[in-house]
């Protein structure tokens, strides 16, 4: 992957008259002009091959200054006057930056994307579109590799989601870039975590303190909205306190609530005199991941032919779906407790298949969560997934489209989670469950 960068190309001619001031000396440093003269030139050469065409005829002119190079060097070891010969050079360096100035296009931004969950992408999707519907940007979507980790904190399995992907969202293989070579000007990230995260973590060339060394300006967006009238700076701080936000040169979060909150949690960690710092680079702005629900239809939507037959009713009515969703905050929180929950909410949806068809879709990173963390549920919790799948009765839904479930869905019970605001949001009813109540009716929270 190639980058065009007109600016740098002029910062190379800059240099260029540079070495020629150490021709004007009374004792002339040759080996220094020459050395750093051919350097630069060469530089200035593999920038203009990403031009194409217009670039070939600056790469001759480069050629030709390096041959008048040559031609001082061999003048000075003959003790002939260099004084003519650095007028020479010089207008020939007046003509190239000229000429750089009016063929070379001017610089497109480059911002890229880097998620490393295909199901997390809703976090940065609506920035992606108004990046990609700029005359002057050049939008990015590079997927970076991440691992789940043992109990041990060891890898446990590598994992790299550039193919789940919407078929729409062009992806970038990050094998082939580098990027402090690259250097783009704007990195999107939405994993704050680095190294710093018990279950997962991306690769250790994409933590954030390489990221900010790479580019102007590194922007963090979360890929979870928080639940407004439960927000704290307690139920924060884990969140607030991650390395992206220190830094990161922008953090923007779902609203000022959620911004002030962040604030107070980092000023606690890092002392008053940082307020001042955290003001100036967290926004409220908003979530994409908000603003993406309020665009979202069915008609948007392809559905599975076997979810649309367990929808239907013989009637050829539908039948209420309901998503239940199970959480990591939960599963931690209750372990074993959760688990029974789950069973009981399962057998209860299974007698209500006439008229209302569960869709299940479990946080992503509950079977790698239970392993790093709690691996003597994993087998049970697999037990559960696996017959809940084997009958077949309902939906389970493990892929990367969380808004399709949610816009293919009535109602929302389960764990509180991001996808509760998201149900909030679209003025659908949201159920929480009570992990200490096993007989379902008696169970109905609604928000």
């Amino acid at each position: 992957m190639q980058r065009r960068n007109k600016a740098k190309i002029l910062n190379l001619t800059e240099k260029l008259y540079l070495a020629c001031s150490c021709l004007k000396k009374e004792e002339p440093d040759i080996k220094l002009f020459y050395d750093d003269f051919n350097t630069n030139i060469v530089k200035a050469a593999e920038l203009l091959v990403a031009y194409g065409d217009c670039g070939v005829s600056l790469i001759n002119d480069l050629e030709a200054l390096a041959i008048k190079v040559e031609e001082i060097k061999a003048a000075y070891l003959k003790g002939v006057s260099l004084t003519v010969y650095v007028e020479l050079l010089q207008k020939l360096l007046d003509q190239l930056q000229l000429k750089s100035e009016e063929a070379l296009p001017d610089d497109r931004k480059l911002i890229m994307f880097l998620p490393y969950k295909a199901s997390m992408w809703d976090s940065l999707e609506s920035v992606w579109e108004k990046v990609t519907q700029s005359a002057d940007c050049d939008a990015v979507v590079m997927p970076i590799p991440y691992f789940d980790r043992n109990q041990d904190g060891t890898v446990r399995e590598w994992h790299w989601e550039g193919d789940e992907f919407p078929e729409n969202v062009p992806i970038q293989d990050y094998r082939a870039v580098n990027l402090m070579e690259l250097h783009p000007d704007e990195i999107f990230i939405h994993n704050p975590y680095d190294g710093c995260n018990d279950v997962t973590s991306v690769h250790p060339d994409f933590y954030s303190d390489k990221l900010v060394s790479y580019t102007d300006k590194l922007v963090y967006i979360p890929y979870f909205v928080l639940d407004e009238n439960m927000a704290s700076v307690e139920a924060i701080r884990h969140f607030a306190i991650a390395p992206a936000l220190v830094y990161a040169h922008l953090i923007i979060l779902q609203s000022k609530k959620i911004k002030d909150l962040y604030i107070q949690a980092l000023v606690e960690e890092h002392g008053e005199t940082t307020k001042e710092y955290w003001e100036s680079k967290i926004v409220g702005w908003g979530s994409p991941k908000l603003k993406k629900i309020h665009s979202d239809t069915r008609e948007k939507y392809k559905i599975p032919y076997e979810w649309q037959n367990k929808i239907i009713k013989s009637s050829g009515e539908l039948k209420k779906v309901i998503l239940y969703g199970t959480g990591l905050a939960e599963m931690l929180k209750s372990g074993d407790k959760l688990l029974d929950k789950i069973e009981n909410t399962l057998e209860f949806f299974k007698s209500k298949t006439e008229s209302v068809i569960l869709l299940w879709r479990p946080h992503p990173l509950i079977m790698p969560t239970l392993n790093a963390m709690m691996p003597e549920l994993s087998q049970r919790y697999a037990y559960i997934v696996n017959k809940y799948k084997d009958e077949d009765w309902g939906i389970y839904d493990d892929t990367a489209d969380l808004h399709r479930a949610i816009v293919l869905s009535d109602a929302y019970y389960g764990d509180g989670s991001s996808v509760t605001r998201l149900f909030q949001e679209m003025k659908k009813p949201v159920m929480l469950e009570n992990v200490n109540v096993i007989n379902l009716i008696n169970d109905i929270t609604v928000t």
